[in-house]
């Protein structure tokens, strides 16, 4: 047996009352004596219900012929006369116009709603008396005495003028009913002052002979402001365009004072196509945009200009490695070292997220101090991927080409503010390796810190609301990270060899050491000589000494990659042809690389 149930009438038109008229009710910024309502009421003679409009007691129209949907139509014709209340009309801007089927009422040439035959039907007449009797109901609502004043959101410290509109009588007058703006009124030429004091809500009480409007005031701050014109600098001849770009990023988020709790986004306004030659400038035009919960939206079109300056070619002070533990299991900040008067750093890092959601591995600045700091800097970076290996290669050849062409950037920091360098995101189970020289081109007590974060889809400056240091999380830090080592190889004579990451460096820490020497570099001479009366080709070998690796040297400054050698194999990377009585110097510069087994082995020798 199939049971029905049936609901009663009265009472889905009373819900359906209540829930129009608070859909058509003004929004918290609706500012007008004059308001509309739109609610159900019953059909004639037992018909489908239709949607009654008044303003106040009184019932301006009712819309029917179209069941449940005449209510919908009445809630949107609400709305629209709502908006038209707020704009202040006035009676004689109200019309009816003439279709083929149908009359129009309009209010400064916009529809208000359309009366059709079937409509004119349900009220026992036809459709243009229909309209000119709604028509001049609306004429005698819009004649009453009121006030409309259009929404009020003011930053503070600025000042917003408002019109006050509507049939008005006799003297205006405003007050706020807290001090969080204070307000002036311009009775003559109808207008009114906002001036935002502090942030907060109040209402605007205004008020003539006849009428009291209570109008909402929102007093904001902005989520951030562009408040330091900076200029950006990169470095390398030429800087290609994405570098330029980024120094240019980087000088506007300097410039960018965020609000606690907002954030921001900064992009070019227009592509860079052009290097940038050394001794150069060029103007970048860039886009920002600022948003957060509570707070105004803010937008700017600052324009940076970027220098192509002379790269540093100091020593490195330090290498800092963020490698223990290498798995990262939860977000957090895994890494801390220092930087302090003039010093400058490598930071290497690899690291597996192993951890449960996909995040970002993020690298910052933090400046300490009271003054604007500069920091250059030069990267190489590789992965996010599942082959750690190629994650390590990827990084240290791309910052071993950047190094030796001086392609870099200039991150400005403003005081007691955290700078991203580096934002990477890294999906579960995934490698992510990099190399960092950073240098601060003038005294400042810097700190480098390494988090896995939840992701971000940008990020920006933010100012620092307190420091605690995390003394065991910078405990990997290594002095003087370079060698030179020279070696010769005569022929007919003993073989050259040169161990690459075979002397563990020693940390700053007693008994700390670096097995593999990771990250640092290797800049080798190796003499061939040929005192022989024949032509002879020697190459230079590259063989893995430990387990598995791969290489990347500069030649001579070429680029030259080794693809993974496995244990006790051997690849050529560089021949010559020593002609009789011939001496040559060959210069190579390497490093270990994270995700692969140092130490390797070059050997010099004869083909």
């Amino acid at each position: 047996m199939r049971i029905q149930t049936q609901t009663n009438r009265p009472f889905r038109l009373i819900a359906a009352a209540l829930l129009l008229t608070a859909a058509s009710c003004p929004s918290i910024r609706a500012a007008s004596t004059l308001i509309f309502k739109a609610t159900a009421v019953d059909g004639r003679e037992g018909k489908t219900p239709a949607g009654r409009i008044y303003c106040g007691p009184h019932s301006v129209m009712t819309l029917a012929g179209r069941g449940w949907q005449s209510v919908s139509d009445a809630q949107e014709v609400a709305r629209r006369l709502n908006a038209l209340a707020e704009e202040g009309i006035r009676p004689e801007e109200i019309a009816v116009r003439q279709r083929r089927t149908s009359q129009v009422i309009t209010a400064r040439g916009r529809r208000v709603v359309e009366v059709h035959r079937r409509m004119a039907k349900y009220h026992h007449t036809d459709a243009r008396r229909l309209a000119r009797t709604w028509a001049e109901n609306l004429k005698s609502q819009f004649g009453r005495p009121y006030l409309s004043v259009p929404s009020v959101v003011v930053p503070v410290g600025e000042s917003r003028t408002r019109p006050v509109r509507g049939n008005i009588v006799g003297t205006l007058t405003a007050r706020a009913q807290t001090p969080v703006v204070t307000v002036s009124c311009d009775s003559a030429e109808k207008l009114l002052r906002v001036f935002g004091l502090t942030t907060g809500h109040t209402e605007l009480v205004v008020c003539d002979d006849h009428s009291v409007l209570r109008l909402p005031v929102w007093s904001a701050k902005y989520a951030a402001r562009v408040v330091r014109s900076l200029t950006g600098s990169v470095t390398g001849d030429p800087a290609p365009p994405e570098l330029v770009a980024r120094a240019a990023r980087a000088a506007a988020e300097a410039g960018l004072e965020l609000e606690p709790g907002a954030w921001a986004s900064v992009r070019p306004a227009a592509d860079v196509t052009t290097p940038l030659r050394a001794g150069d400038s060029v103007s970048v035009p860039l886009r920002v945009s600022a948003a957060g919960h509570d707070y105004l939206s803010y937008g700017a079109r600052p324009v940076v200009v970027v220098r192509n300056d002379a790269p540093p070619r100091d020593p490195i002070d330090v290498l800092m490695v963020s490698n223990s533990p290498e798995r990262l299991l939860s977000h957090g900040l895994w890494f801390e070292g220092t930087l302090q008067d003039f010093q400058s750093a490598r930071l290497l890092f690899h690291h597996v997220n192993s951890s449960d959601t996909t995040g970002d591995l993020v690298v910052e600045v933090w400046n300490l101090g009271d003054q604007l700091a500069r920091v250059h800097v030069v990267e190489g970076l590789g992965g996010p991927t599942r082959d750690e290996s190629w994650a390590g290669h990827k990084a240290a050849s791309e910052f071993l080409a950047n190094r030796s062409r001086g392609l870099g950037w200039t991150v400005p920091i403003p005081s007691r503010t955290a700078a991203p360098i580096l934002s990477r995101p890294i999906t579960c189970g995934a490698t992510a390796s990099g190399i960092l020289e950073l240098r601060a081109l003038a005294a400042a007590d810097l700190r480098v810190r390494l988090y896995l974060s939840p992701r971000r889809s940008s990020r920006t400056p933010r100012p620092i609301q307190q420091y605690i240091s995390s003394p065991f999380l910078g405990r990997w830090q290594y002095p003087n990270p370079r060698r030179e080592v020279s070696a010769s190889y005569v022929v007919d004579r003993t073989w050259a060899f040169v161990t690459i990451g075979g002397q563990a460096a020693a940390g700053m820490i007693e008994g700390d050491r670096l097995p593999g020497n990771y990250g640092i570099i290797y800049d080798i001479s190796i003499e061939l000589t040929n005192p022989t009366a024949e032509e002879v080709p020697i190459a230079i070998m590259l063989e893995a000494a430990g387990g598995p690796a791969r290489g990347f040297l500069l030649i001579d400054g070429e680029p030259v990659e080794a693809a993974v050698l496995k244990p006790e194999h051997e690849a050529e990377v560089a021949r010559y042809l020593l002609a009789p009585g011939e001496s040559r110097r060959i210069r190579i510069q390497t490093l270990p690389q994270a995700g692969s087994n140092y130490p390797v082995r070059l050997i010099a020798r004869p083909i």
